[in-house]
């Protein structure tokens, strides 16, 4: 049990990031992880300039935003309503795999509806999706959802910007033309470093970004079969891991990312993913007490130093 850490005197102004990746049902392990986070310090959510989550890192992040706190998050993520959200299952090939109906109710329980990004008013936000189609039918391209002044995304509705982020292919529809950010930032710090740095937006030096990324846990994985000869089939449908070619881009940009982040900002970054006993896919509600249990049970030592020599 840690003791709760109260901060006296604030060091020189930085500008602090907290970053959640995508991992569907695995985000009950960050919400858990945060809400330990919080016990130790309470002020580390209200010092925190910038939040960025893709997928369902993207309800943290909003949900942080828009004032709710980890208790509330580890409630969002109870085995009822992961289940509720991903049943019932469709058996056909070629559609997805469920409907987003259910995951649009359960986001309205701690949304309001037509509430929209700019009215985010207490911290900066972003939230990565990618359009299959550009504007006025142009070519697909990676789309950053934020609030930053003069953002052209700042009208986008909570609701909207979320279910976009999250729309998993395969697994979810897609949402207004979008899907799911974590095709290319399924870990947002190098986004969310660059937004920061940005003239047009969070105007900092990069010096004074501090980071903290929060993953959804990893479990170390390997395509042991003979890959040469795979095709289409093979690479779509081949059983372990499930969806052989989400799974190498999600876990590739993943640790893509955090090799990137870590490289640009050295000390002032630090990476709190834990290691899974088993794997856990999207879907797998089942699992919520596995994941909530390890979540509860990581040393958080090094990321409590780390934050005491850095975030205050």
């Amino acid at each position: 049990m840690f003791k709760n850490i109260s901060i006296g005197v604030l060091q020189m102004p930085k500008f602090k990031i907290i970053t959640f990746d995508g991992g569907g049902v695995r985000g009950a392990l960050t919400a858990v992880l945060l809400k330990r986070l919080q016990h130790v310090f309470p002020q580390l959510l209200k010092t925190t300039d910038f939040f960025a989550g893709t997928s369902t890192g993207s309800f943290i992040a909003l949900g942080l935003a828009y004032g709710l706190s980890p208790e509330q998050l580890v409630k969002l993520y109870s085995k009822e309503n992961c289940k509720f959200i991903f049943t019932p299952p469709h058996l056909e090939v070629f559609r997805p795999k469920y409907d987003n109906t259910h995951l649009k109710e359960t986001l309205l329980q701690v949304f309001p509806e037509n509430m929209r990004l700019k009215e985010l008013i207490g911290h900066r936000v972003l939230v990565p999706s990618f359009a299959v189609t550009g504007t006025i039918g142009g070519p697909w391209r990676p789309v950053f959802y934020n609030n930053f002044p003069n953002s052209p995304t700042q009208n986008e509705t909570v609701i909207d910007v979320a279910l976009s982020s999250s729309a998993a292919p395969v697994y979810f529809p897609s949402h207004n033309k979008h899907i799911d950010g974590g095709v290319f930032a399924n870990n947002p710090s190098t986004a969310a470093i660059a937004l920061s740095v940005d003239k047009e937006a969070g105007n900092q030096k990069l010096d004074e970004v501090v980071l903290l990324s929060l993953g959804t846990g990893y479990c170390p994985l390997a395509i042991k079969a003979d890959t040469t000869h795979w095709g289409a089939f093979e690479w779509a449908l081949y059983p372990t891991p499930p969806l052989p070619i989400l799974s190498v881009l999600f876990d590739g940009v993943v640790e893509a990312d955090s090799y990137f982040s870590s490289r640009i900002l050295g000390d002032h970054y630090f990476r709190l993913n834990p290691l899974l006993l088993t794997s856990v896919g999207l879907d797998e509600y089942e699992k919520i007490s596995q994941l909530i249990e390890l979540a509860e049970e990581v040393d958080l030592k090094p990321v409590i130093h780390w934050i005491k020599n850095n975030w205050f």
